[in-house]
Formats: C-alpha cells, sequence, structure tokens
C-alpha cells in the first residue's frame, strides 16, 4: 500500500497557482476493466448511499459558515441535490428488499474515517474538499458499477449525474483563488493532499478477493490476504494514473496546479 501511494505522490508536481487560461482534460483511459472488483450489489449501493449521506451531512454544517448569502443560498440548493442522489440509492436497496440503514452500516465507520482525516479548517477547504472528493468519487462508482446488470446499472448512473454542487464550488472556487493568490497556494497544498486520502478509500471498495476468485468464507493468513491485496493492486496502475489526471483537471479548472 505505502509503495502504491509513494508512486502517486511522485506524480505530484511543485504547487503553484495556475494561469486561468490554461486547462487540461483528464485522462479517461478507460484501460482497466474494474468489472471484477465490484461488490455484491447490496454491499455497492450501502457504501455509495451512505458516502452521498455523508456529503449532504458535510454541506448542511457548512451552510452557517458560508461567506455571504448569496453563497449561502447557492451551497443550500447544492446540498438539496445532494441528498437527492442518496435518496435515489437508497430507493434502489429497498427495491431489492433491503434496509438501506442496514446495508449502510457496515460502512459507516471507514468513512467517518475518511472524512475525520480530510477535515477542512474552513469554508473554502470544505467546499474544495467535497468537490474533489466526491468528484473523484462518483467517477469511480460510476466505473465500478460496471460489475451490475444493467438497469442497475442505469441506476446508479443516473443518480450520480446531476453536477449542481460541482458547477457551484467551480465558479465560487475559482473567484475566490483569482482574488485572493494567498488562499490559492493554501487550497492547492490542500487539494495535493486530498488525492492520497482518496485513494484509500477508493481501494477499501474494491472486492480484492472477488477477483482473486477467493470465497469470503475462506480464512488466510496475514501474509496470503496482504498478497491478494498487492497483486490486486498492481492490476490497478492504469487507474491510478486516470484518477490522478482526472484530480489534475479538476484543480486547473478552479485555477490550481496540481
Amino acid at each position: 500500500m505505502f509503495e502504491w501511494l509513494k508512486r502517486l505522490r511522485k506524480v505530484a508536481k511543485q504547487l503553484t497557482v495556475a494561469p486561468r487560461s490554461e486547462e487540461k482534460i483528464a485522462r479517461n483511459t478507460k484501460a482497466i476493466n474494474l468489472k471484477p472488483y465490484t461488490p455484491e450489489p447490496k454491499a455497492f449501493l450501502g457504501q455509495l448511499a451512505y458516502l452521498q449521506l455523508a456529503n449532504f451531512e458535510i454541506l448542511t454544517a457548512a451552510l452557517k459558515y458560508s461567506p455571504n448569502t448569496a453563497y449561502k443560498a447557492e451551497l443550500s440548493e447544492a446540498t438539496a441535490k445532494s441528498f437527492d442522489k442518496y435518496r435515489q440509492l437508497s430507493k434502489k436497496l429497498v427495491e431489492l428488499g433491503a434496509d438501506p440503514s442496514e446495508e449502510m452500516n457496515p460502512f459507516k465507520e471507514r468513512i467517518a474515517v475518511f472524512h475525520s482525516n480530510t477535515i477542512g479548517l474552513d469554508w473554502y477547504e470544505v467546499v474544495i474538499k467535497v468537490y474533489l472528493t466526491s468528484g473523484l468519487l462518483d467517477d469511480f462508482y460510476s466505473r465500478l458499477a460496471a460489475g451490475l446488470d444493467d438497469d442497475l446499472q442505469a441506476e446508479v448512473e443516473k443518480a450520480l449525474r446531476d453536477k449542481t454542487f460541482e458547477k457551484f464550488a467551480k465558479r465560487v472556487l475559482a473567484e475566490s483563488v483569482e482574488a485572493d493568490p494567498v488562499l490559492g497556494h493554501r487550497l492547492a497544498l490542500w487539494g495535493r493532499r486530498l488525492m492520497g486520502d482518496v485513494l484509500l478509500e477508493l481501494r477499501a471498495a474494491f472486492d480484492n478477493r472477488k477477483l482473486a476468485h477467493i470465497p469470503k468464507t475462506k480464512k488466510l493468513s496475514v501474509e496470503e490476504e496482504n498478497q491478494v491485496n498487492l497483486d490486486a493492486y498492481s492490476k490497478l496502475e492504469p487507474l491510478i494514473s486516470e484518477l490522478t489526471g482526472a484530480h489534475g483537471s479538476r484543480m486547473e479548472a478552479i485555477g490550481l496546479a496540481p
């Protein structure tokens, strides 16, 4: 795991505020098939639904710290849209005969740790954190949905399609960074740090045993379990490059270099 993160960090460049005229297209290579990694449907929906619910909670808490009334009003609308994502996913769980709360419970602690490790110091750090992390996570789960049946995959993509918050965050952050270069440098540093935490969260979502054709009930030694994980991670190098490119594009879209 640590070697994997070291390789990621080598990709990052020295942080500067990027010229507003520069843009880079994300490297969406689709070079890796995530279908073998897809968890079973209820587990997939449970963790994705809880991620959306957690985003709603974070954005709701950020409302009272909005720098002005206009931002607060726009963020309120975007926050409501984030809850709609959760609602659509939880509805699919009900249709599968599952209790959404029970399906989300196994992932609460893991996702809580992720968010506790990525707490922003102020309103701007919270907004860029959700902008960057939810963007990558939504993209990733859309890809990971490849192992679901066609109808459920389409429903997941539909739930994640709304970009209300992303559009709000891009405009507000770009304006703020352009007006305050000191803020820009701080947010660039924060954005770089977030990438490593997101990749750890993504890693936890993979079903590495499924890929290795090992039953979940089979007992493995620590060494065997580590080897299964390392074998899976070695196959994910193209995905690392793709996600790093997408992260860099999102940073540049708000005037920051990755």
